[in-house]
């Protein structure tokens, strides 16, 4: 079968999404350290990045004159059985026959493992350096999953163009590729055994030369110069002889507009040191967060007119909103024990007595998740002085106390707003989301 190199190869995720879910969940609590560095850092020396397509035979030599080599997927045992040791190892699939092409851990290689990755991936690598990252997934659920305030990188469908992008994210401009080949060669799919090896090939035309090849490996080598284009700074040099290799000589750049670049590192919305003084103000006041049942009626008013299917509350507190209504509801508070999950979108977000208590620092972290939250209609009050109510800290409670004016500017960046009424010092804001700006972080 001829495939096209002009058409995008339907390739397929190798395992459940819900059992990739419960192993990044698995990898958040079992490792402690993550992956972290500057990714505006420019380091000026070279980099091997090496995968395991089979021209790695015909160049490995030549990964003994850098200083940072980076190895991927089967190289990382194959440059070990050859004294070479890999400064980093990045692996991002899901699948347990990683354990066989990783082979003998060494205790000088500091392990980048996606925490997509199998259980036994991390059991294989007890007792070494071990570095958690996240796969950028730009759906909801994958975005609710990623813990605040860590990295969650890009990348293309294959590890290597993974490598790549972790290479840039370390710093490094200066990259060179090895045995990124998208094709077969002498020793079959890659340069050495392999656990899990695609049984059937296909055949692709590039510049009247004829290769062997996978939808998958055709669809990597397509997305490598997408890749490529998104890292701007980034001067790539293929080693070796494959499809690849034949596509960078004619590649040039091209300018991205709206340009993703390496990663987000998601924002975090309270800080440990805050979350514990309201888990400690809702223990010692039962009077602190019990006040949701008094919205209770105009909640049914905006249910019934937006027939919203889902209601989210937002800060719930000790829940009196929930236990005023005779419908289920969502509730999100991270400083309630069972409700601090990241929540889901809903047509109807409630966010009551909530937004005069956020840190300041962290406001606008807050509001862009309260975007990302609202469907069709977010019903919220404000309290705009003071609290009757301090925190252990000996602050109050209102850590922003600011006037109807100063609330609209700042509501405004985030929400088409509908109306303000001004209740003395309290408002009540009905706002819709502004669609075109949904997912963006103002600061």
């Amino acid at each position: 079968m001829k495939l096209d190199l002009n058409k995008k190869q339907e390739v397929k995720y190798c395992i459940p999404l819900w059992v990739r879910d419960e192993q990044i969940k698995l990898a958040i609590n079992r490792i402690k350290g993550r992956i972290e560095a500057d990714p505006n850092l420019k380091r000026p020396e070279p980099v091997a990045v090496a995968c395991f397509g089979p021209s790695l035979n015909d160049t490995w030599q030549e990964i003994k004159d850098f200083q940072y080599v980076i190895s991927c997927s089967g190289s990382h045992k194959f440059l070990i059985d050859r004294n070479i040791i890999p400064t980093w190892h990045v692996e991002v699939d899901p699948r347990k026959h990683k354990v066989a092409l990783i082979g003998q851990p060494h205790h000088d290689v500091e392990y980048l493992i996606s925490s997509t990755c199998h259980p036994a991936v991390f059991d294989h690598l007890e007792g070494y350096n071990v570095k958690l990252w996240h796969v950028f997934d730009n759906q909801e659920d994958g975005f609710r999953t990623l813990p605040p305030g860590e990295w969650a990188l890009t990348g293309g469908c294959s590890v290597g163009l993974r490598a790549m992008l972790v290479a840039r994210f370390l710093g490094f401009t200066n990259i060179h590729i090895f045995g990124m080949d998208g094709n077969e060669g002498p020793t079959g799919k890659h340069a050495d055994e392999h656990p899990s090896q695609a049984k059937e090939s296909s055949e692709v035309d590039y510049e009247g030369v004829t290769y062997r090849t996978t939808q998958g490996f055709l669809e990597a080598a397509r997305q490598t110069w997408h890749e490529l284009d998104q890292m701007v700074d980034v001067e790539p040099t293929f080693h070796g002889e494959g499809l690849v290799q034949a596509m960078a000589k004619n590649w040039k750049r091209r300018q991205v507009k709206g340009v993703l670049g390496i990663g987000i590192k998601k924002p975090e919305l309270i800080s440990a040191e805050y979350v514990a003084l309201n888990t400690q103000l809702h223990h010692n006041n039962i009077a602190y967060g019990a006040n949701g049942g008094k919205h209770a009626k105009s909640v049914i008013k905006l249910v019934d007119a937006i027939k919203a299917k889902s209601i989210l509350d937002y800060g719930c507190g000790k829940g009196y909103l929930a236990k005023s209504l005779n419908f289920p509801i969502w509730e999100y508070d991270p400083a309630i024990p069972g409700k601090e999950s990241s929540p889901r979108p809903a047509d109807l977000v409630v966010c009551t007595d909530v937004l005069e208590h956020i840190e300041p620092e962290k406001l606008n972290f807050v509001l862009n998740d309260l975007q990302r939250c609202t469907k069709v209609i977010g019903y919220f009050t404000i309290f705009t002085k003071e609290s009757t109510k301090t925190l252990p800290d000996g602050r109050n409670a209102h850590l922003i106390q600011e006037k109807s004016n100063w609330w609209k500017k700042r509501l405004e960046k985030f929400f088409t707003i509908g109306k303000i009424f001004e209740n003395g010092p309290l408002l009540i804001v009905v706002v819709s989301p502004k669609i075109e700006e949904k997912g963006k972080v103002s600061s």
